[in-house]
Formats: structure tokens, C-alpha cells, sequence
């Protein structure tokens, strides 16, 4: 989901104030690609999930996980891209498997899947894979960094619903489009909430990149 650079500084800003309020982030393994003239993303997210996730998901009750992904500059300016996910899981006590619901801005109404092993739900969910970001002509010669959200069972419903609102339409009551002013703010409330709060939450930073040093397929 790409938006404008001036629509993302509250983003930005809020990214940047949740690291100097907390612990600096975490290292994320990640890999970058140049496909179809487009930066494309896949992220290593097992050390987002605590060793209990199997337990915790397989507790027969609806648990969602809400993942945030915001391209930054090296040096901590505006934001140029934010991918928002969102995940539900709900595990059928009865024949064992996993139903699962993924929303993002490609499938707003969710695309389902049944998994009926927690390993092939684990390997799913611990890695993001094509996460399509900017046309590389927006990256210049500007080192980059995704800095990364993953939260377990969102404390805040009604900033779940304002992410929900988000992924069905980024733009909604704005001008030009750029996202209102009441979205962007919910978003970045969202992104500043405390990671003690009681909810499973993993802010995350891949190593810099540039535009060169990208794969081709």
C-alpha cells in the first residue's frame, strides 16, 4: 500500500517516538527485490511470536494479528510507504485445523485458508512474503530500512476497527489522495502504543538498503 511522503509523516513521527519511548528494535532478517520495476519485500517474522504461540492459538477462541510495515530512510525522515496486515485466526476444536482470514489493501474483504497443522500455520505466519512497497524510482540513491509492528490480540478495538478502516480505503475523507487526518491519526496511535501494555507486541528494523544493491529474479 503506497501513500504520498507528506501523508506519512505522522507516521513517521510516530514510528520514531515508539523507538526513543522503548527499546531500540530489533535486528529483522529481510530480503529485498526489484520485480516488475517495484520494490518488493519478504521478512523473517518468527522472532515477532512468543514460544507459546501454539497454545495461545490453539485456544478454540477468534485471535488476531495485526503486522505494520513502514519503509523509512536511513536517517529517519518522512516515511515513503506503509503496509498495513491484517490476520485472524480461529481454531476449530472439532477436526483440529486453522481457518484463517488475511486482509491487507489487495484483499480488503480478506482471502481465507484452512491449515490443518500448526507447523504449516507457524511457517505462514512467520514469514511475509512479496510484500509489494514503491516503484524503485522513488528510492533514488537513498539508504533504506523497513521498520516493522506485529501484535497478538490488538488491546485497542477501536483502533483494530480504524486499521480495518485503513485497508479498505487508505484515502477515505481525504483530498488529493491523501489519507483524513482522523485515519492517519488512529494509524499512528496505533504504531505508538506501548509494547508493556499487555498485549504481544515486536517493533522491528531490517538492516539499510539501497536501490543497487537489489535482487533480480
Amino acid at each position: 500500500m503506497r501513500l504520498r511522503r507528506t501523508s506519512l509523516a505522522l507516521l513517521a513521527a510516530a514510528l520514531a517516538a515508539s523507538t526513543l519511548a522503548h527499546d531500540a528494535p530489533q535486528l529483522l532478517a529481510g530480503s529485498f527485490q526489484a520485480r516488475s520495476g517495484r520494490l518488493v519485500a519478504s521478512l523473517d517474522l518468527a522472532p515477532a511470536f512468543r514460544t507459546d504461540l501454539k497454545k495461545q492459538l490453539s485456544n478454540g477462541l477468534r485471535n488476531v494479528i495485526a503486522l505494520n510495515v513502514a519503509l523509512l530512510p536511513e536517517d529517519g525522515q518522512d516515511a515513503l510507504a506503509l503496509y498495513v496486515r491484517e490476520i485472524d485466526v480461529l481454531y476449530d476444536v472439532w477436526d483440529g485445523s486453522y481457518g484463517v482470514t488475511i486482509k491487507d489493501s489487495t484483499n480488503p474483504r480478506g482471502r481465507t485458508h484452512t491449515f490443518q497443522r500448526f507447523e504449516e500455520l507457524q511457517a505462514f505466519l512467520t514469514e511475509a512474503r512479496a510484500v509489494d512497497l514503491v516503484p524503485l524510482s522513488e528510492l533514488g540513491a537513498r539508504r533504506w530500512i523497513l521498520q516493522t509492528r506485529v501484535e497478538l490480540n490488538p488491546i485497542s478495538k477501536e483502533l483494530l476497527e480504524r486499521t480495518r478502516e485503513f485497508i479498505a480505503n487508505p484515502t477515505a475523507g481525504g483530498r488529493s489522495g491523501i489519507p483524513s487526518r482522523s485515519i492517519l491519526g488512529a494509524m499512528a496511535s496505533y504504531l505508538l502504543k506501548s509494547a508493556d501494555s499487555g498485549a504481544n507486541v515486536g517493533v522491528f528494523r531490517t538492516r539499510p538498503f539501497t536501490a543497487s544493491e537489489l535482487s533480480r529474479p
